[in-house]
This record gives structure tokens, sequence and C-alpha cells, in this order.
């Protein structure tokens, strides 16, 4: 029924089918008025069952009730029959669900035996339940129920076995355009269904034979090209043509009563139908499967079709991005010394496509300066299995390609190279223009380099002669007073005082460009004799603590009690002290330290000298010893000198084999270490010196 049917109506609509039948039913009854020989109403209960489910037992109960009562006048025995018909319907019904797949039970040979046992025992529910109920009521004789129960369960029987299918595969019937273009062969199928059950169950023609296994090729035939419903259809056409022929006394079961001919052939009809679905449900699963396999078969060769385009297509991109890339794929056998290339391969070492090409054939391509290592390094790979790669060159066309290969060797099960495979790039534009690049930056770099030493060096000449020219301007003027203006005694004092003194800052500056100067040529020397360490210490302080009382710094020294004997040079070492002194006292905290200490660590000894200033910045630490080098170079800076004494340090410290080095202390201010290598070290108590 369909879905937008009310319940209501679709339970009254089964209700009166249910009477139908049963009154069709009842016209069979010969042996006893409420047992029939073909019983319609079971098969129509169990497949409505099974369509619309358990709700529909109602209406099953409903129309057995009409049915019996209207036919026996007794409403017990109304009652109590038409429970077993809805018992036998819901029976029937759930052991099918169960065990037969429910409305798939004719899908398979199995399920359609088993939906035959199962409908010969929920018919056996009716008929003693059914019997049963006629005998007490009297409405039945005792010595008939044998035959009452008999023939109430065969016609169950086969009333479920020939009407449930029709219902239950009505869904699957074909369609009648399917039947357009066989038209003929089915109008023959049931020409022939006709004739030959006339045949069985007519007086014509005489004295034929009464074989009822005629009717199986018929049915068979039905079975194998039309499928299960028809087939359903085709024996109910039987069944009905059948009962009428053995009701009027012909075919090959009217040799008994009335009553015994119908069961014979209900029997005979219950085992054909059941034989007859069971091949139905056998060819339409087979069709099933040959139609499942046949789409199968055509989706897989769609799809091996779309897979063989798309790779195709793949393969098409592949050799375009080779093509692109200047890459190409390679593979040699090595037994068999064959080699594949791709159609790059081919084109990068100007061989013609398709060309036989073995190891020797690709290194007689291989420039002969680069032969020699390529062939060792394949040969080393196969021997330690490693993957490689290489740059070489090729000939090719009268000139030359760079290339880059790379690969890896395949080895059997016992370890012994089979097959190389790899690929090859020719990187040769790429090469030029790396080297194209790279001498760009070069000479970006040559260009840079030269402006900034033009820019150090412009810097480094104002710088000098704003150095060279305050000292002098100073010394100039003292003297022009001297020249033009009578002055006291302690003027003139003065005046020669400040004269020395700015002509001597003139003279270590000069002094100071030509150590640089014989330092660029290699000329610089020192003499090796025996110094007292502490003395040139003492000596370096004496020539900064004029200038250090100006700033208030204090001067601070803990050297070793007891003489620490180097092996140098006094005045160069001298020299040494006085820049790093130099440098605390310029850069170091008005109010602030300079401490000095000397300590012996094994055969060296470590000289540091920290000022407590705003330390040297983290950027500048690496340029701190170059020459004409300051970390604020402009004009206006706050601080004087070249920017010499720390790169003159340096020098005269490696020449007396130590080493110098920058850095900031814990404090902050800056830590100078300078290391040399002791004549004679001494632990001792160390001492003091505060000024």
């Amino acid at each position: 029924m369909s879905r937008s049917v009310p319940r209501s109506v679709t339970l009254i609509i089964l209700a009166l089918a249910y009477i139908a039948a049963g009154r069709l039913g009842l016209l069979l009854a010969l042996g006893n008025a409420n047992a029939s020989a073909v019983w319609p109403p079971t098969g129509l209960a169990i497949a409505a069952l099974l369509i619309l489910g358990r709700r529909a037992w109602p209406a099953i109960a409903i129309g057995a009730f009409i049915v019996n009562v209207t036919n026996s006048g007794s409403i017990v025995a109304a009652l109590v029959i038409s429970a077993g018909n809805t018992l036998e319907a819901v029976a029937g019904a759930s052991l099918t669900l169960r065990f037969a797949r429910g409305r798939e039970a004719f899908d398979s040979t199995a399920n359609v035996l088993r939906f035959a046992v199962i409908a010969a025992g929920a018919s056996a529910i009716a008929a003693t339940i059914g019997s049963g109920a006629v005998l007490v009521t009297g409405l039945g004789a005792q010595p008939e129920a044998g035959a009452i129960w008999l023939t109430w369960w065969l016609g169950d029987t086969v009333g479920a076995i020939v009407v449930a299918p029709i219902i239950l595969l009505w869904r699957r019937r074909p369609l009648f355009v399917a039947f357009v273009s066989r038209t003929p062969e089915l109008l023959a199928l049931l020409a022939t269904l006709a004739g030959v059950s006339f045949a069985l169950f007519s007086p014509w023609p005489p004295g034929r034979p009464d074989y009822p296994i005629v009717v199986v090729p018929v049915l068979l035939w039905a079975a194998f090209r039309f499928g299960a419903w028809f087939t359903a259809v085709s024996t109910a056409i039987l069944v009905a043509i059948a009962v009428d022929g053995t009701l009027r006394g012909y075919g090959p079961f009217n040799d008994y009563s009335p009553n015994g001919s119908l069961l014979l052939l209900q029997a005979f009809v219950g085992m054909t139908t059941t034989m007859m679905l069971s091949v139905a449900a056998e060819v339409t699963r087979r069709r099933t499967m040959e139609r499942d396999l046949r789409r199968l078969n055509d989706g897989l060769e769609r799809t091996i079709a779309e897979r063989t385009d798309e790779l195709l297509k793949v393969n098409d991109r592949l050799i375009e991005a080779q093509e692109v890339a200047h890459v190409g794929s390679w593979e040699w056998d090595i037994g068999a010394d064959r080699v594949w290339w791709s159609d790059e391969m081919y084109r990068i070492y100007g061989v013609e496509r398709g060309a036989p090409i073995g190891y020797e054939t690709f290194l007689k391509r291989v420039h002969p300066d680069d032969r020699a290592s390529v062939d060792a390094t394949v040969r080393r790979a196969m021997a330690d299995g490693r993957p490689f790669a290489f740059d070489h060159r090729v000939v090719r066309d009268g000139g030359v390609r760079m290339l880059h290969a790379a690969g890896r060797v395949i080895v059997d099960s016992s370890s012994r190279p089979v097959r190389m495979v790899g690929i090859g790039h020719d990187i040769t534009e790429r090469t030029e223009a790396e080297e194209a690049r790279a001498q760009l930056i070069h000479e970006q770099a040559r260009r840079q380099e030269a402006e900034e030493t033009s820019r150090a060096k412009d810097e480094f000449l104002a710088i000098l002669s704003h150095e060279l020219r305050t000292p002098l301007n100073a010394a100039l003027g003292w003297a022009h007073m001297l020249q033009q203006v009578p002055l006291n005694t302690s003027t003139a004092a003065r005046a020669v005082e400040t004269i020395y003194r700015n002509l001597l800052t003139q003279s270590r500056l000069v002094s100071d460009i030509v150590d640089v100067s014989r330092i660029t040529k290699g000329g610089l020397a020192v003499e090796a004799a025996p110094v007292d360490l502490a003395a040139i210490i003492n000596s370096a302080m004496d020539m900064v603590r004029e200038r250090a009382h100006m700033r208030r710094i204090t001067l601070e020294t803990q050297i070793a009690c007891g003489p620490i004997v180097l092996v140098g040079d006094a005045k160069r070492l001298e020299q040494v002290f006085w820049n790093l002194l130099s440098n605390g006292v310029r850069f170091g905290r008005e109010d602030g330290l300079l401490r000095v200490e000397a300590v012996t660590e094994g055969d060296n000894v470590r000289i540091t000298v920290e000022d407590d200033g705003p330390g040297i910045d983290p950027g500048f630490l690496p340029h701190v010893f170059e020459p004409f080098r300051q970390a604020d170079a402009s004009p206006r800076r706050i601080h004087d000198g070249l920017g010499l004494g720390l790169a003159i340090a340096k020098h005269l410290v490696e020449l007396h084999g130590g080493t110098l080095a920058a850095g900031n202390g814990p404090r902050g201010g800056a830590l100078l270490t300078v290391i040399l290598p002791s004549q004679a070290a001494m632990l001792a108590v160390p001492r003091f010196s505060v000024e």
C-alpha cells in the first residue's frame, strides 16, 4: 500500500481482501464445510504482516472471524478458528523474518526452502486449533478428525506457498516496458502453459497420458526467462486451471474423492511451486551476480581507462617538467650493461633518442678531465652501496655543459649490486649565473671595501689633523706669549711646562703613526732582555698619574710580592701598559677607580687593567684592535686619540709571545687582559698600592 493511505484504510482493505480470499477458499471445502483444500488467505496474511508489520494482525483476526462466523454460524467456533488463523499468520511472518530474511525470502534457494518449511509449520497451528474447534463444537464427526486436519493443513500450506510470493515479489515484478521487446515470447509462454494445463485437466485431447510432470518444463521456462514473480503467477494460473479440472473429474488426480483428489493436486502444486521458486531465485541470483559483475567490470574498465589517462597526463607533465627543469632520470642494469634514459637525458647528453646506451657510452660523453673521477665515484658507490652525487662536465655539440648527477645502488638478497637509478640535472646556466653572481658580489665587496677604506682614510686624516693641531696650537700659543709678552717666573715656567707636555703628546702621536707603519711593513722589532714587570707597570702609571688626578680617578695596583721577571723589551712593554692605562683614564668614570692586577699562572703572568666606565660596546668589540677604528669617529667626539693605541699594544704583546684580549668586567667597565710568558714566576703574598 502507498504510504499516503491512512492506516485505518489499509487495515480495512486488508480485512476485506482476507474475507474475499476466504470465501473463495471455502468454495473448495468439500470434505468439511470448515476445511478447504485450498486456503489463499494464509499467504495473504503472512505477506501482509511481512509488509505492514505486526500492526496488521487485527485486520487479519477480524477478517478470519467474519469468514468463519458466516460459514459455520457458531460464534465460539469462529472465534477459536480465527484465533488459529491469526496465530498461524503471526508465527509464519515472525519465523520468516528471523530465519528466511522476511521480504527477501524468495531471493535464494535456501530461503525458499526455509519459507516452505515455515509455512508448513505455521499451518499446523491453524489446522490443529481449527480441527479441534470443529470437533468440539460438533461441526465435524470424530472419525473425520484426521482427514479434516490433513485437508486444513495442506490447504493452508499450499495457500501460503502459492499466494505469498505473488504479493511479496510484487514490487520486483518486471515493468511493462521490459516485456515490450519480449511480448511474443511471453504470449507463447502463456499459451503453452494454458495449453498444457488444459490438456492435463480436461477431456481434450482424448487418450493423452496423464503425466503432471509435463508442466515442469513450462514453469522452468518462466523461471529462467521471466523471473520469480512471473513464476509465482504462472504457478497460480496452473493451480486455478488444475483445481477447476480436478473438481470436474479430469486430470491425473481424479481417481479419488473430490477432496482426496484436491489434496493430491495441492501436494503436487506445493512441491512444484517450491521447486520452481527455488530455481527462479537461483536464476535471479545468478543474473544479479552477472549484472553486478558486468557493472564491476565496466567500472574497473572505466577506472583503468581513467587511471591510464591520468598516468599518461602525469607522464606528459613529468616529461614537460623534466624539459623545463633540465632534469632527466636514468636506470642502469649492471649485469646486462643496459642503461635506460628518459627523453631529457638524451637531450642533456646530446645523444639521439632511442640510441642504445651502455656505461662506456656514458663515459665517452664525460669531459676527459672529469672521466676518471666520475668512474671512481660510480665504482666506489657500487662497492659500498651508498648513495652518490657529483658534478661533471660533458662534451656536447662542440661545447661543454655542466651536469649534476645523483643516484643510488640497488642490491639483491646477497648484497650484490644489480641496478643503479638516479637523475641527471643540466646546471650549466645555473653555474654560469652563480659564477656571475659571485663575481658581482666580489666586485661589490671590493668596491665597498674601497669605499670603506676611503672613508676610513678621510676620517683618519680628519682625526689626525685634529689631534696634531690641538697640542701644536697650545704649544704655539704659549710660545707666542713667551715671545711677545714679558712673563713672571711662575707664568713662564707654566708656559714651558705646557709647551713641553703638548709637544710630548704630539711626539707620542707621531711615534704611534710610525709604529703602525712599521707594523704594516713588518719592520717593528723588540729587544730581548730580563725586565721587572712591577717596575714597568709603575713607570706606566707615573705617566698617566697627572691626567688621572685631573679626573679624580684612583689608581690601584695589585702585584705579586717579589720580582716578576720577564724577557722582553722594557720600553715597548712600558708602551703597552701606558696605552692600556691611558684608555682606562680616558674612558673611565670621573671619581672612579682604575685597577691593575698582575698574578702568575704557571709559566705565564696575567695582567688585567679594569676601569669602572661604561665599558666597550659589544658591537664594537670585534673591531677594538683594528687600527684607526674608534667606537665614536665623529669630529664631535668627546674623547681624543687616533685609535692606534690598542692595535699597537696587541702587536707588541704578540711580539713578546703573549696575548691581549678585550672585554667587559663584571662591574660593567672595560677589562683588558694581557698574558705574557715569565722567566721566573714566584708565588708570594700580594701587595697593594692605592693612590
